[in-house]
């Protein structure tokens, strides 16, 4: 295992545990500006990457991201995780519920100069819509 391998996920990791806190100043020093995000209905860039997570944080104050399995290889990180929380404000036009979720997603992340510079994503949206509305 190279000592790069071992900062990129170290940074990943660290960009979920900030998302699992609301703390997303800390994005400033660890996603690029230019951040290009290929999750559906997501817009490029780091002031967007921040209102999309004060968005889903709002929804889910709770939140955690537990990471099941995370592997790199050179400038790519592999993530699968678990979305779960309480639903407590608005999401994707449902009001809050009071349910909670639980669903798997898999992320791959692309590292350039010691920042997140791009983002793919599949998330069972599906689940948690039923979940909020079972």
């Amino acid at each position: 295992m190279s000592a790069r391998n071992d900062e990129n996920k170290a940074l990943v990791r660290s960009f979920f545990g900030a998302v699992e806190r609301g703390d997303f100043a800390v994005f400033d020093q660890i996603v690029a500006r230019d951040y290009n995000d290929h999750l559906a209905g997501q817009s490029p860039g780091l002031e967007n990457l921040k209102r999309y997570f004060r968005g889903l944080h709002s929804a889910f104050p709770d939140l955690t991201l537990p990471i099941a399995k995370i592997v790199a290889e050179e400038d790519l990180v592999a993530v699968m995780n678990s979305i779960r929380g309480t639903h407590k404000g608005g999401f994707a036009g449902v009001k809050a519920t009071g349910k909670s979720v639980d669903a798997m997603a898999f992320q791959l992340y692309r590292i350039a100069n010691n920042q997140l510079a791009e983002h793919w994503e599949v998330a069972d949206f599906a689940t948690i819509m039923r979940q909020l509305q079972a």
